[in-house]
């Protein structure tokens, strides 16, 4: 059975919290998944008053924390 969302979570690299979440369907191309991340990242520091560059994104569960 095929996936119908992938979630993704938003981590501040500077303190390593998570502080989004989101969920694209699986049959988006590459290109829009990647383009709604960005608007989501763009969202979250505006948001957040954070510099966009210590935002990053990485398939919920993953695990990569950093220290």
């Amino acid at each position: 059975m095929e996936k119908e969302f992938i979630c993704y979570e938003f981590v501040n690299s500077q303190t390593g919290n998570v502080i989004a979440y989101l969920s694209l369907k699986a049959g988006l191309s590459k290109e829009d998944q990647h383009q709604q991340l960005e608007k989501k990242k763009a969202s979250l520091a505006i948001s957040n008053k954070i510099y966009i560059a210590l935002i990053f994104w990485q398939e919920q569960g993953h695990g990569i924390r950093l220290p």
